[in-house]
């Protein structure tokens, strides 16, 4: 069935893919200093939107929405990143000095670009690094400061919309049990004891559908999240995970299902309620190994 599914995926990608929609954001009368408030901490780490790495550092940003890929731009340095992955990959021309140097390198970002409440949020150490800019960070302000040519972005952290205490938030190894389980349910080749197996993890729910259909029909090789989830309440969150069906003809392209996780927080647990998934094409191969 995943075959049939990859299939059906190549041929409606490759027809969607000269419709591909892209947004730009170039830099327009940039401001010496500029402070913002939208900053996020996950997982220790600071992310910002790219909007404002774009205009306010000088870069430019193409954004695709059907491949969730970015591509950033500053002189000869080209950046693409794509939505869930901690992979980026950056293309500068090789030096005079070293002409067979390779043009493009795979870099592990510590944190995966991520979408959150609809804005593309990318880590602020690396796109500030990569742009060629200095970048500090005040624990006790909580704030990041980003220098280049001159210019300055402060950047103050988003104070989070709904507040979940520390010991109700979902944790990590809750997150990759919750994400095993769902790896294992992809198809059922028997149900009977599917409802005490999947119960500690999933809702009533979610396990009677996924009996009704035997399985959940999606693929079943996701790694550990490397997202974090998106808190919509306190018994409510979201969690987005991508893997990689199949490489194209070019071996460049990449065929995507994106898996989003609607999670509830039920009797002192986290479990999953409901999934759904979604395919797209990413162009520039973000499932390499790091050199």
């Amino acid at each position: 069935m995943l075959k049939k599914w990859t299939a059906c995926l190549l041929a409606s990608a490759l027809l969607a893919m000269p419709m591909t929609s892209v947004t730009s954001f170039a830099a327009k009368n940039v401001i010496k200093d500029v402070t913002v408030f939208n900053g996020q901490i996950h997982n220790g780490r600071v992310l910002v939107p790219l909007r404002v790495v774009s205009e306010n550092l000088g870069a430019e940003v193409e954004w695709f929405q059907q491949a969730k890929e970015l591509k950033v731009v500053n002189g000869n340095t080209i950046i693409r990143l794509g939505a869930n992955f901690d992979i980026a990959i950056v293309e500068t021309p090789p030096p005079a000095d070293d002409p067979a140097a390779p043009p493009r390198k795979y870099i592990e970002l510590g944190t995966a670009m991520q979408i959150i409440k609809g804005t593309t949020y990318v880590p602020l150490a690396f796109v500030g690094q990569s742009l060629g800019a200095n970048v500090t960070w005040n624990n006790d302000s909580k704030q990041a400061t980003v220098t280049l040519n001159g210019k300055q972005l402060f950047i103050h952290m988003e104070q989070p919309a709904v507040n979940i205490p520390e010991q109700q938030k979902i944790p990590e190894a809750r997150l990759k049990a919750l994400s095993d389980k769902l790896n294992e349910a992809a198809t059922l080749t028997a149900s009977r004891n599917a409802k005490t197996h999947f119960k500690p993890y999933f809702t009533e729910k979610l396990i009677q559908s996924m009996i009704q259909k035997k399985g959940l029909g999606t693929a079943n090789t996701y790694a550990t999240p490397i997202t974090l989830p998106e808190y919509i309440s306190p018994t409510k969150a979201v969690l987005s995970q991508s893997v990689v069906l199949a490489n194209g003809l070019t071996g460049e392209d990449q065929y995507i299902e994106d898996r989003t996780i609607a999670l509830v927080y039920t009797k002192g647990v986290w479990k999953v309620d409901n999934v759904s998934t979604n395919g797209r094409v990413v162009t520039a191969g973000f499932a390499k190994d790091p050199i």
